[in-house]
């Protein structure tokens, strides 16, 4: 069963602050520009549980005078039956510039007793060389990214590893971000996009399929006009099926609803408060 609450967590860590070790420069000012709030939930059958809960927000961060990023941050917390099984305290941090380009990227997960730290530092290249000032990139010119990966865990240590791919590199919240800034009036349901990921200290690719839009319905009756996208790992977890997202049809499209279908234990069902 601690799978399943740990995949109703992983719903918002996809889900502390990450400022204290910024290898990025420092934000002089910073203006939230949203605070969504989600409730994960364990279905199987006709049961539904409050399994964990999850706040996103958004900041625009002045570093200079000239200079401006975006960061990221999930939340992740058990709920209910859940807290006295598992206690879940994650947070994720992510840093990207105008052109979304990923800078930096931190989770730090905190459930029962183990306790992990990660950190990503991305590095673009253009035309084979090493941009030192990502700020001035366009999206076009990056061909490779490469990534500084420093994992610790407890009892078992540092990790660090240096990984490289084609284009610009992700990680599991970022790619989020990146979901959200795509046209989707200009895709065709079956349409798919590749990208990579960095989890943990692999790269792994990420298969998104726009599948059209639908209306979504909210566990509270509401419903809301969406882009339905289906995100698929080229290495798959062997218990879960394709994670499906709704994404609100408005210029933000903030996420609306998440689904994980588990084999013989029902599914999971991220949902925005509203």
């Amino acid at each position: 069963m601690n799978k399943i609450f740990s995949i109703a967590i992983g719903l918002f860590l996809l889900t502390s602050n990450a400022t204290d070790v910024l290898a990025i420069e420092p934000a002089k000012s910073a203006k939230k520009l949203e605070s969504l709030t989600y409730n994960a939930y364990w279905h199987w059958g006709f049961i539904w549980k409050l399994a964990g809960s999850g706040t996103l927000n958004l900041w625009e961060e002045q570093v200079n005078d000239n200079t401006t990023r975006f960061h990221g941050q999930l939340c992740g917390r058990s709920r209910s039956i859940v807290e006295s099984i598992m206690k879940v305290r994650d947070t994720l941090d992510c840093y990207y510039t105008p052109e979304l380009i990923p800078l930096e990227y931190c989770k730090k997960t905190n459930e029962g007793n183990y306790h992990a730290i990660e950190r990503n530092y991305y590095h673009s290249f253009a035309d084979g060389t090493l941009q030192r000032d990502a700020y001035r990139l366009n999206r076009e010119d990056v061909d490779s990214t490469s990534i500084d990966v420093y994992r610790w865990r407890i009892k078992k240590g540092d990790d660090r590893k240096k990984l490289k791919n084609d284009g610009v590199g992700f990680d599991m919240l970022s790619i989020f971000y990146e979901l959200r800034n795509i046209d989707y009036s200009k895709l065709r349901p079956g349409q798919k996009l590749e990208y990579h990921i960095t989890s943990g200290i692999k790269n792994r690719g990420l298969h998104v399929k726009y599948k059209g839009r639908e209306t979504c319905t909210l566990k509270n009756g509401r419903k809301y006009p969406a882009y339905l996208v289906e995100l698929t790992f080229s290495t798959k977890d062997s218990d879960s099926t394709p994670l499906q997202a709704w994404l609100s049809t408005d210029p933000d499209h903030r996420p609306l609803s998440v689904v994980i279908n588990l084999k013989r234990i029902g599914a999971v069902q991220g949902e925005i408060v509203e």
